[in-house]
């Protein structure tokens, strides 16, 4: 992402200053940010050239800048973040405003907040969002396409109305549970009918077959066993037995 621009001025004797900047950012996270600037002024003879770079950290952001010209040079430097506290513990942010929300998506890690990339949950679901308006609606989202989490996100977009100086928790629906993916066939060699249920021993669903006989399902652990219908309108199930864990290249048998 690059910005560029330039503005020129000129006065009754002709040109007089010139200001060209260019902006963006970097990173696989978009977690930097830059800008540069060279301007010439005609009238003192002097030109002047800077930069700036800023690091979205996940705990703070750190930002650096140089300045120089004909007369001088300047570096600086500066960090900032923040500290929260609340009741399921004390949180790090890279920056901090008078109204902020804490997102709470148990459990699932990576997932982006608000489109931010370098803004991302942490290995418990925790992260603070800063950049809230109080006393309006503020829709807040979460992108879990980069994310490698195992963790389900059951609806991604929730709103909060803030008063100022408040600090809210936005809490997100997860599904712990870990999903399995493996092809199964009766065990005459026919595919499973697409669409059916997959139940645990307890009669509870926990996934669905799928296109070309391939199963999905989602638990806690692998389970002993799990059945799928042969035949609803007569109550019938075949069962599909594992061993401690679940071989996504091997080929199960429902019996």
């Amino acid at each position: 992402d690059i910005h560029l621009s330039n503005s020129t001025t000129f006065d009754d004797q002709g040109y007089e200053a010139n200001n060209t900047s260019l902006s963006g950012t970097f990173g696989n996270r978009d977690q930097f940010n830059y800008t540069t600037n060279l301007s010439q002024q005609r009238q003192e003879h002097q030109t002047t050239f800077g930069g700036s770079v800023t690091w979205n950290a996940p705990l703070a952001t750190v930002g650096g800048s140089y300045s120089q010209s004909n007369q001088y040079h300047q570096v600086g430097g500066n960090i900032q973040g923040g500290l929260v506290a609340w009741a399921d513990g004390v949180h790090l942010a890279s920056r901090l405003n008078d109204t902020i929300a804490i997102i709470n998506a148990p459990y699932l890690e990576g997932a982006a907040v608000q489109g931010r990339p370098y803004l991302r949950t942490n290995a418990k679901g925790y992260a603070v969002f800063e950049a809230l308006t109080p006393y309006r609606q503020n829709f807040i989202s979460l992108d879990v396409s980069e994310s490698e989490s195992d963790v389900a996100l059951l609806g991604n977009r929730k709103v909060t109305v803030p008063y100022r100086g408040a600090v809210v928790v936005v809490d997100f629906e997860t599904e712990t549970s870990k999903p399995f993916y493996f092809l199964a066939r009766r065990a005459d060699g026919e595919p499973l009918t697409f669409g059916y249920e997959v139940e645990d021993d307890e009669g509870n669903n926990v996934g669905l077959v799928g296109q070309g006989s391939r199963v999905f399902i989602r638990t806690e652990k692998v389970p002993v066993s799990v059945k799928v219908a042969t035949d609803k309108q007569q109550g019938l199930f075949c069962k599909i037995t594992f061993d401690k864990q679940i071989d996504e290249n091997n080929v199960y048998i429902c019996r």
